[in-house]
């Protein structure tokens, strides 16, 4: 399976702060984003990110527990341990560029 880039653009300030919040759990910002899109197509919807004015404010909690939730696993990758230098030759030479 092939990568794909996910690009996304926020206030400088906001990335900071969030990606400050990542790595005090362990995190970066790909593996968010990965646990992002594995609830998207888990629920089948982005309802779950959304303020539905419909729900009661237990329901939106206990909706919003278990995103919170299901961001704490950690998911490791083969890149994890490596720095960019060396994920960027892992990939040229994926691609038989080196």
């Amino acid at each position: 399976m092939t990568d794909a880039m996910v690009t996304g653009r926020m206030p400088e300030r906001k990335k900071q702060q969030g990606l400050r919040v990542l790595k005090r759990d362990g995190m970066n910002a790909s593996q968010a984003v990965n646990l992002l899109f594995d609830r998207l197509i888990e629920e089948g919807s982005a309802d779950f990110l959304l303020q539905d004015g419909d729900t009661s404010a237990g329901e939106r909690w206990a909706s919003a527990a278990h995103f919170v939730d299901s961001l704490s696993r950690k998911r490791s990758t083969r890149f994890d341990d490596m720095t960019k230098a060396e994920i960027k030759l892992d990939r040229l030479a994926a691609k038989r560029l080196v």
